[in-house]
């Protein structure tokens, strides 16, 4: 049935970029009454009965010890965590098939990304050809599938540390066209490095220009729900313990640094190849 209601579709490569990068646009716009969509993309558990890589399953091994669960049960512990995180969010869950980039293998059968400088690396040709446009008709489907009447906003990652899982969204969403009013987040923790924001848009050169976020009234429901990722709290934080003050940090940096408890988020709208017109307000 269709909808008059706003609509916001924020794409999340894994089981958790949402909460990390965007939980305060997602907690704003869900409480001003847009209906809120949180596509998970990789979200595909390991395929059943194939051999794991080293790397994977050296991940896998850190999953486990930080969750308690077995091999076969992680992609189910994380979905677990992400649906408690976006219903703090306001976000209704849609899972996408396509497994994580440490189980994707190429025509021939060879892991396509199976050390840390393959899945932070170049996307493979086969996946920008193939995967790529897979991915797109996908946001396109789930956005008819709404029922949203005019235009969808879509949050979608910039990219921001060359994760090749985020970089293939990136991609895909740049094809979508002027009715989806995308709009790009920092891929964070990625873009709290030093340099790291700077480096994503050299690399680009394109023209994006920054849409900057207050999130102060939402940034303790953000933490709440970054918390819910116990799985992956020790690999990106080193633990449940310094997570909060490091997501305050940053976001008080993205807020200029000045104002106590003042934080943002900000977003990037690049202008889309069929359009010279750009997006002038934040909203719709």
């Amino acid at each position: 049935m269709a909808s008059n209601r706003p609509t916001a579709i924020f794409l999340s490569p894994h089981l958790d970029d949402i909460a990390l990068s965007c939980g305060g646009m997602a907690t704003r716009l869900s409480k001003m009454g847009a209906r809120c969509i949180g596509v998970t993309v990789c979200a595909a558990p390991s395929p059943p009965n194939e051999i794991l890589s080293s790397f994977a399953e050296m991940l896998h091994g850190q999953w486990e010890s930080a969750s308690g669960s077995d091999i076969e049960a992680i992609n189910e512990v994380r979905r677990r965590e992400e649906q408690a995180a976006l219903k703090l969010l306001g976000l209704e869950a849609v899972w996408l098939d396509v497994p994580d980039a440490i189980y994707r293998r190429g025509s021939a059968g060879e892991y396509f990304y199976d050390s840390e400088e393959g899945i932070f690396g170049k996307v493979a040709s086969e996946e920008r050809r193939l995967l790529v446009p897979h991915i797109t008709e996908e946001i396109r489907r789930v956005a008819l599938e709404s029922g949203a009447k005019g235009r969808v906003r879509v949050f979608a990652p910039l990219g921001v540390g060359n994760h090749v899982d985020h970089q293939l969204l990136f991609w895909a969403a740049r094809r979508l066209g002027p009715r989806y009013g995308v709009l790009f987040y920092e891929d964070y923790p990625y873009a709290s490095k030093p340099g790291a924001l700077q480096a994503r848009l050299e690399n680009l050169q394109l023209p994006a220009q920054p849409r900057l976020v207050p999130i102060t009234e939402q940034i303790g429901i953000k933490i709440a729900a970054i918390s819910r990722y116990k799985s992956q709290l020790d690999i990106l934080f080193g633990g449940s313990e310094a997570m909060p003050a490091e997501v305050r940090a940053y976001g008080h940096s993205v807020a200029g640094g000045s104002g106590e408890g003042r934080y943002a988020e900000r977003f990037w709208h690049i202008p889309t190849v069929y359009s010279v017109t750009s997006v002038s307000a934040l909203y719709w």
